[in-house]
């Protein structure tokens, strides 16, 4: 039986700060456990890189790039070129995954 692939989540973050620990949250709890988070903040103004330390010395999942703003392209682009998975996904700040998300991606690549 092979492992299950790393999946590297691309995290683009600006000023996401009452959403980002959800989102966080709701990544790093998914039932498809081989995961990176790389979450690039975007010249965040608010404490949304604060929010992403605090979360990153809790599941050393998570990387951190933080640095002016630059937008959402050349963020993604970033974050892509930082991947080290076989698949990768992309997770808004504001958003929140079900907890089977990444696996069912994953079920249907492989299929």
């Amino acid at each position: 039986m092979t492992a299950a692939p790393l999946v590297s989540v691309l995290l683009p973050v600006y000023n996401a700060g009452p959403y980002l620990a959800a989102a966080l949250g709701s990544i790093l709890r998914q039932d498809h456990s081989r995961l990176e988070i790389i979450a690039i903040d975007d010249g965040s103004t608010d404490n949304s890189l604060e929010i992403l330390e605090r979360c990153q010395k809790a599941d050393s999942r998570i990387s951190i790039v933080s640095r002016e703003n630059r937008g959402l392209v050349a963020t993604l682009n970033e974050g892509l070129a930082l991947a080290r998975g076989e698949l990768v996904a992309r997770m808004d700040a504001d958003d929140v995954a079900y907890p089977w998300r990444l696996s069912r991606q994953v079920a249907l690549f492989e299929r």
